[in-house]
Parts: C-alpha cells; structure tokens; sequence
C-alpha cells in the first residue's frame, strides 16, 4: 500500500506539470542514532542505557503557478528493527496538504494541513528536529506589502465526522485556534507582535463548556546582517483559561546575544525566564506558561530535560561559543538551570546545570551531517523534580549521530 501511494504521488506530479508553471518533487531522508544514557530522565542504576535507530522520510510535492500554490508532503517515520523483514510497517501519512490562491500580489490565503513558524520558533515550530513533526488544520490569511507583514490564522477542530457535537479531547490538541501576527522592519531593527487565542472543551457532555487561553507579546531583532553584534528580545503573556479550567495569568522573558569575535568565532550569551506557581498558589489558579505549539529541542538544553516546564517555572542562564569555518560548525553551550519559584521548603530553587557539544557539517546541497554529545549535571532539586529522590542514578548523558539526505527527482 505504501509503494502504491508513492507510486501515484509521483505519477500525479508529472500529469501536473503539462499544465503548471513550476512543480517540484523532492524528498528528505533522515536517519538519527541516538545513545540515551539519562536522555530527558536520569538512568537508575540498575538499567542500562539504550542505543537507538530511527528513520524518518519525507516525499514533497510542490506547485506554483501565477495565482496558485499547493503542497503535499507524505511522511513515514520508523524504528530500526520496529518492522519485521518483509514487512512495509512504519507511519506513512499526510503530513502537510494544502492549497493557496493569491487576490493580489500582496494578498492570499492558504487553506489546509500546514506547518507554522514564526520568529525563533519558541511559540510556532514545524518541528524539524522531531521525528513526527508538527502540522495544523487551518485557514491562514496572508499579507504582505509596504514593509508590513500579517498573518491572520484560524482553526475549528473535531474528533471524528459526526452529526452530534461530542467534546473535543484536550488530549489532542485545541478545539479552536486563532491568532494574528504582524511584523514590520525600522531600520535596523525588526519587530513583531502576536496575539494568540485558543479554545479547550470540558467534558460536559451536557453542552460545550470551553476554557480560552490567550498569549500576546512581541519578538524584537537586530536584523542587519554586516553588524558584528546580534541579538534578540522577547516577552509573553498569558491570560485567561488554561485546558483545566484554571485562572491563568504567566509571562515569559528572554533575551540573546551574539558577538562574532572574528571569521571563524562567535560567542553567545542568554537567558529565559518562564514564569511559575508557587506552591502555595490558590486554589483554581495557574501561573506556569505554556509553550504553546513551539519546538522543545533548540531551547532549554539539549537532552530536554525541561521540554515540559517545571510548575514551578524555570530560568536557563546560558553562554555558549561557535568555531564556523566553510562547512563545519562547531558550538559549545552552557546552561544553568533553576526554577522561577521554590519547588520545596529549604531546597531553593537550584535543578543543576547542562553542557551541550553540536557538530553540524555540510558535505553538499544534498548531504548533512550533525552529532552531538550533551551531559547534565543534576542536583538535589534535579532528583526531586524528576521524583528519584533516595534512589542511585547513572551519570546523564547523551550523543547522536544524524545523516540527512535531500534528492530532488524534479524541478521545472
């Protein structure tokens, strides 16, 4: 079946091309091994650390014409050794498909499955580092004219093709999404400001009874590229419901730089502050902040050990530096972790520290390779926010090694 449905895409690509003015079909294929000794969650003793393959593939085919685009992406993403021999197993799926059509030059809209990312990908990601990606169902407004770019989003989500309304699970995601972003350049400096509203059901199967959640701040950069100097400031609050009904009133706070000390070195100096709940907060209350729909793997340390914020919040004091020579880039990072409130009487606020070693090299257009070694460092408030308190754990760390291929079979 999987053969078939790759067998039709690329029939499907070449029967549009006779009419269309650019197509594409292209492909990604990525395969990472990764060594998970305390990846996300300290090792016990007692077990052994895990070494593991895994495959993901991506067929895109893209169109353009003079008023219209459209997408399709069919994803598949595998364990090594998950599917027997002789076996097609795997995920294959629709990862994006959808459909744009230009009024103008200036305005269009685009409706269908598709990735959103905005700004350093905190609050929006595609997710590429992800083995499954992430995708929404939407309709998205586009403009884009006299230094001056927004994007009007909007999302109505069910469960199922039913003709009753039946709750909608806050296990998969929103019921309903709406957001507007814009972002306009002064001079040197750009910005961007964005306002995101989403909606979550109860399960009241009497009537809908809906939590919304709202996030609203702006995204400050540098954006002239011949300045030794960068950086990046941002800041976001949240208020209203969060998906268990609970007054929410949190903001985050973060800050970047970067100094490119010569052609080959740069150094780089941040912080993010996440807001949290005391524990002693009042009852139906929440001051912990929500990622949103952003990436957890370019923030926050590398082996993810606060991909899922503490209650208590968390700051990352980080400072890192960068050795960039043609193709080779090598970065050294490290974090210092704390949470925003103290998570226990007489512990403070201290959850240990990470360093983190990235080497990405670029064989050609069509060939990368990346690997990486991070270790964290825990401490007493580590073992307690992961509830391994009392126990004896193995030393955290992690690598990787991953080959990312990309042939285009057609561009005309």
């Amino acid at each position: 079946m999987n053969k078939k449905l790759l067998f039709i895409a690329l029939i499907l690509s070449c029967t549009v091309h006779s009419r269309a003015q650019e197509v594409k079909v292209d492909a990604e294929i990525r395969s990472r091994a990764e060594y998970r000794d305390g990846f996300q969650q300290p090792l016990l003793d007692t077990e052994d650390a895990a070494y593991v393959n895994n495959l993901r593939t991506k067929l895109n085919l893209s169109y353009k014409g003079e008023d219209i685009k459209a997408k399709l992406t069919l994803y598949d993403n595998r364990t090594y050794g998950k599917t027997a021999i002789g076996s097609t197993g795997g995920s294959l799926g629709v990862l994006e498909a959808w459909g744009e059509y230009a009024f103008t030059p200036q305005l269009s809209f685009t409706l269908g499955r598709q990735g959103l990312e905005y700004d350093d990908k905190r609050l929006f990601s595609y997710n590429n580092w992800s083995n499954t990606q992430s995708a929404h169902d939407l309709l998205l407004l586009k403009y884009a004219g006299a230094g001056l770019t927004v994007h009007v989003g909007s999302a109505y989500n069910n469960e199922k093709d039913g003709n009753s309304w039946v709750p909608y699970p806050t296990s998969l995601t929103y019921k309903t999404l709406n957001f507007i972003r814009a972002e306009k350049a002064f001079g040197k400096i750009s910005a961007s400001a964005l306002w995101v509203n989403d909606g979550f059901e109860g399960e009241d199967t009497e009537k809908a009874n809906r939590f919304y959640r709202n996030t609203v701040g702006a995204y400050l950069w540098l954006s002239d590229k011949k300045s030794p100097t960068t950086f990046t400031l941002n800041g976001y609050y949240q208020f209203g419901k969060d998906k268990s009904d609970k007054e929410l009133n949190a903001y985050l706070l973060s800050a970047k730089a970067q100094q490119q000390l010569s052609r080959l070195w740069a150094l780089q100096i941040g912080g993010d502050l996440f807001s949290g709940s005391d524990k002693n907060i009042e009852s139906g209350k929440n001051n912990t902040f929500n990622k949103l729909y952003g990436t957890n793997h370019a923030f926050n340390g590398s082996i993810e050990y606060w991909r899922n914020l503490p209650v208590q919040g968390l700051v990352d004091l980080y400072a890192g530096a960068t050795f960039k020579r043609s193709r080779l880039s090598v970065n050294l990072t490290y974090h210092n972790f704390s949470t925003q409130k103290e998570f226990q009487t007489g512990e403070g606020k201290n959850i240990g520290s990470e360093v983190d070693i990235t080497v990405d090299y670029t064989v050609n257009s069509r060939l990368a390779i990346q690997g990486g070694w991070s270790a964290y460092i825990a401490s007493t408030g580590t073992e307690i926010l992961k509830k391994q308190t009392g126990v004896d754990t193995r030393f955290p760390q992690w690598a990787y090694v991953q080959l990312t291929f990309k042939p285009v079979f057609f561009n005309k």
